[in-house]
């Protein structure tokens, strides 16, 4: 169960994603009518689906931003999962729950307690929501695994082209004996690089961990810098940040590889895959096809 919850998921939220529960929601109280709307007339219950209806789609739509400025971290949409999905739905249900509590207290012709009625409210909010939820879910890890693999598949391809191989094989153009210079942030020169011999680079809160080829091997050098001072002497033909913590060299892209969430670089001779943010993607892509 552990692992199905932490499997990547999109982060999806979008015009659809109040429309499709608010209309869900709509149809279900004029047809069905349950619970408290079953003792309405047509014209009446069609009033209250719309009220409801409209409180339904305000609390999708204020909710998930206004979670997103409070929690930035859990928020992170690079790191999403299924479970943190999840965890997000119910919080918007239980907000949900609570703002039609308190129409239907207002509406209320009965002495009905207001625990009664935050309970009644919750069952009849989880009950009409809980398949489309169930649905909402499955049908977005499919989709966008679906639709993530085949960008991947394709970027691969490309990589794979007779013009790829070419480019994968060209060094950067230096000067013989040219260095690229690594400095710390007080501008000490840590590292006396070939390009062609930067891997790539991952920012770890104030420092950089510079992977490079020394002789046959992969080092690692932790230096204190931020990713904006060191990109600055980057060659950006070559190299491509494709997440807020990943610089790599365009030259070691062997692979792309996708899930729900994401795509992700293989490097040449590097074990773990470089994640692509989604903000990266056109960019990445672009990057790739030589556009």
């Amino acid at each position: 169960m552990i692992s199905i919850l932490n499997k990547p998921h999109p982060f999806i939220f979008n015009k659809f994603s109040v429309l499709v529960p608010s209309a869900i929601t709509f149809l279900l109280i004029l047809l069905l009518a349950p619970s408290y709307f079953q003792n309405l007339e047509p014209i009446e219950r069609g009033v209250a689906a719309f009220f409801t209806t409209l409180l339904v789609g305000l609390c999708i739509r204020l909710s998930v931003p206004l979670l997103k400025k409070l929690l930035p971290t859990a928020m992170n949409e690079d790191d999403w999962t299924i479970g943190k999905e999840i965890l997000l739905i119910l919080s918007v249900v239980c907000i949900m729950i609570i703002a039609i509590s308190v129409l239907l207290f207002v509406l209320r012709d009965n002495e009905e307690t207001v625990v009664a009625l935050v309970f009644k409210t919750a069952s009849l909010t989880i009950g009409i929501s809980i398949f489309p939820i169930i649905i909402t879910v499955l049908f977005e890890q499919y989709h966008h695994q679906k639709l993530q693999v085949k960008k991947a598949t394709s970027l691969t391809t490309y990589l794979a082209t007779e013009n790829k191989k070419l480019r994968a094989t060209t060094r950067i153009s230096s000067q013989p004996g040219e260095k690229l210079l690594i400095k710390s942030d007080n501008q000490n020169i840590e590292l006396r690089l070939d390009p062609n011999d930067l891997i790539f680079m991952k920012s770890d809160g104030n420092y950089m961990e510079v992977y490079y080829h020394d002789m046959d091997d992969i080092k690692t050098k932790l230096i204190r810098n931020t990713m904006k001072s060191i990109t600055a002497v980057l060659p950006n033909t070559s190299f491509l940040r494709c997440h807020k913590s990943f610089i790599v060299n365009g030259n070691y892209i062997i692979k792309v590889e996708g899930n729900a969430r994401n795509l992700e670089l293989k490097l040449k001779g590097v074990a773990t895959n470089i994640p692509v943010s989604r903000a990266k993607v056109k960019e990445v892509s672009k990057f790739l096809e030589g556009n």
